[in-house]
């Protein structure tokens, strides 16, 4: 029988999210505390006056959402001094990432980005089948190398995806090294700015991606509020960026592609600066705590300015995964990242954090 399937599909491998904790608890049969510290979540939960603006929100889901998202989308916009056709409101920033393979890609085009990166900017450009061009990572390989990566652009490259700090090493690119970067993209190509984990980095020299896209540059920023804020299960985010990239993405999405209540709590969590604090100094107490711990074992683990650190040990890491889920602890394999030693660990509550470094201890022992 005829396949339907687009050629690019045939052979895609979709992007494989971190484990549950219902599903680890089905399988091995648990019935004690599960430490999830795979991907990247608050521990300390979501803003409360997000929670509080969602439980109002309830009353009214029989109704569809504003399919403009305009309060939130206005919000935005005068949180950054542009105007509403700059923003758009997506599920997270996974979903503009797929948009902006959908809207832009070709099979005639390239995308560049680093090898070791989120895996969702070249799932986008395999979905449309372009190539996607990978740079190799500096220091170790785990660090972005933009000399590297501005020598992958050609006359067929259309998006640069960049992760600043990247996921899933936690390292980050400078101010400067930026600014060197831009000055080699053509202006007609669009660089992705994808910075999920922008709240928790504490880098004084962090990159200003809005002063290049006020200099007119072809520039999307995005930012989500599944980290920080605690809002990963309703699935907010948005992009900043011109008109003309955010009229692609409007043209490409879905309708009522962000529900009321994930807008009523974005509205609200955009404001709620005590927890944001909160959550920062509670990340930034566990995260020396997991580097203290882990600096006592046979590991190499890379600086990072994020919420998780990358373990890179001798042990392979789908063997490392399950063990450690056999305890109650989930992390993520980083095989697929071509790191076949390596997971990636989130920091958690204190509790959490000890049972980690617990179980892997005893198993990088065995």
């Amino acid at each position: 029988m005829r396949n339907l399937l687009r050629d690019p599909l045939l052979n895609f491998k979709p992007y494989v999210a971190g484990k549950p904790i219902e599903e680890v608890r089905r399988q091995y049969n648990l019935t004690g505390r599960i430490a999830k510290l795979a991907s990247n979540e608050n521990p300390l939960g979501t803003s409360p006056l997000a929670l509080k603006a969602m439980h109002e929100e309830l009353e009214t889901v029989s109704l569809y959402p504003d399919d403009h998202a305009w309060a939130y989308r206005n919000k935005v916009a005068k949180m950054y001094g542009v105007t509403m056709d700059n923003v758009f409101a997506g599920g997270g920033s996974v979903e503009i990432l797929e948009l902006v393979g959908l809207a832009f890609l070709t099979p005639n085009d390239n995308v560049v980005t680093s090898d070791r990166t989120f895996a969702a900017y070249h799932l986008a450009a395999a979905k449309m089948g372009a190539k996607c061009k990978l740079a190799e990572m500096t220091d170790g390989g785990y660090r972005y190398d933009l000399k590297a990566l501005a020598a992958q652009i050609d006359s067929q490259t259309k998006v640069v995806f960049l992760a600043n700090p990247t996921n899933p090493t936690g390292t980050w690119f400078t101010r400067d090294e930026f600014d060197e970067l831009m000055a080699k993209i053509p202006q007609d190509v669009l660089v992705v700015y994808d910075s999920a984990y922008e709240e928790y980095c504490t880098a004084s020299d962090m990159p200003d991606p809005m002063s290049h896209f006020r200099k007119g540059r072809r520039l999307l920023y995005l930012r989500t509020l599944s980290k920080v804020y605690g809002l990963a299960g309703v699935r907010i985010g948005y992009g900043v960026g011109p008109t003309d990239i955010i009229h692609g993405l409007m043209t490409c999405r879905f309708s009522f592609n962000t529900s009321r209540i994930a807008q009523a709590g974005a509205i609200a969590a955009l404001d709620d600066e005590e927890f944001v604090a909160r959550s920062r100094e509670h990340n930034a107490k566990e995260l020396d705590f997991l580097r203290a711990g882990l600096a006592k074992l046979p590991v190499t683990v890379p600086p990072s300015r994020t919420n998780f650190l990358l373990v890179d040990t001798a042990k392979k890491a789908d063997w490392l995964f399950a063990e450690l889920q056999k305890r109650g602890v989930i992390v993520r394999p980083m095989g697929g990242y071509g790191m076949p030693q390596a997971i990636r660990v989130s920091t958690g509550l204190r509790e959490d954090n000890e049972a980690f470094l617990h179980h892997l201890g005893e198993l990088l022992r065995s």
